[in-house]
């Protein structure tokens, strides 16, 4: 699998590497060297998103997050998680997800089976908020910037996916799916000697899942809010770049952009980072509505750029985080 995965990242660079021969380097790199110091606001645009997605997650928590947990670490945390997401090219996006739970536990003696719940529970919140966006977007841009038969198809396939998604995670988190995810493992003997400790550590986790859905309601509705405000805040980022680059488009039409490129990061998710098939697929965007296919790559990168600051800098926290003293829980 390993192997596999690394096989698509030479892939994914090899898109990325087409695309830009498409285009043409001294094309791309006269728009982007025009910049320069413009694009320094986008760096600072990103932790307003981190901010409300942190939110999300807070509020996620089948209890209250403890009151000796700060948001700063929390927002913290899921910088380190995000940034992993994207750097670990085996684990479909997914690798950073433990050190989150991890990390809560280590540093505020919040037990695994809470952090996990809480990471499974803002998924779902996640899934529901990018279908709530998604729609929004389409529906706000359907005169002014109707999309083409091709992306219109593409939207509504990925919406019901999406959409069943989100409905089938939460009934199997609502029914008990890793009491279930335990009786396979004990029918094919997985889990060896400690079969007894893993099961009390899956049906805890289960039980933590079941009392948010059955009585934190409003928790899920305010973590499904903040979620939905952290891919709105996207399309100030969509709009400033496309303002940089001379596009003369409206909100709507920023919105519309954003909507679209969050759903082709989800579909290529089994290329890390979805490096290559994010730019290529973002060109190809500009090309169905009739813009120049510089401009597309130009944005890919910009917005590639982006994220690589912010990944080191998610680097950097998680050595910070590692090197501090657990802070034991009162």
């Amino acid at each position: 699998m390993r192997a596999f995965k690394l096989l698509l990242l030479v892939f994914g660079f090899y898109v990325l590497f087409a695309t830009i021969q498409a285009v043409g380097w001294q094309e791309l790199s006269s728009q982007l060297y025009a910049l320069k110091w413009k694009l320094l606001p986008l760096i600072f645009i990103y932790p307003f998103i981190f901010a409300f997605d942190t939110w999300g997650w807070a509020y996620s928590f089948p209890k209250n997050l403890p009151n000796h947990v700060p948001f700063r670490d929390l927002y913290l945390i899921r910088i380190v998680g995000e940034t992993l997401n994207n750097i670990i090219p085996w684990a479909a996006s997914l690798g950073g997800e433990p050190i989150k739970a991890e990390l809560l536990r280590r540093r505020h003696g919040v037990p695994l089976a809470e952090g996990f719940a809480s990471i499974l529970i803002v998924h779902t919140t996640f899934w529901v908020s990018l279908n709530i966006f998604v729609i929004g977007a389409v529906l706000a841009t359907l005169k002014t910037l109707p999309l083409t038969p091709i992306l219109m198809n593409s939207v509504l396939i990925f919406l019901i996916v999406l959409g069943v998604v989100a409905l089938l995670l939460v009934i199997g988190l609502h029914w008990g799916i890793f009491k279930q995810v335990h009786a396979l493992g004990e029918t094919f003997k997985w889990w060896g000697a400690d079969s007894q400790e893993k099961g009390q550590r899956f049906l805890s986790l289960d039980n933590e899942i079941k009392r948010f859905y059955t009585t934190n309601f409003r928790r899920f509705l305010l973590s499904t809010f903040f979620n939905l405000l952290g891919w709105l805040t996207g399309v100030i980022e969509v709009y400033w770049i496309a303002r940089l680059l001379g596009m003369e488009i409206g909100w709507a039409e920023a919105w519309l952009f954003e909507a679209l490129i969050q759903v082709l990061r989800i579909v290529t998710f089994f290329v890390p980072s979805s490096i290559g098939t994010q730019e290529a697929g973002i060109v190809l965007i500009f090309l169905q509505f009739g813009l120049e296919k510089s401009f597309g790559l130009a944005f890919a990168i910009i917005r590639r750029l982006r994220e690589w600051v912010w990944m080191a800098i998610g680097l950097a926290i998680w050595l910070f985080l590692e090197d501090k003293p657990s802070i034991k829980k009162s």
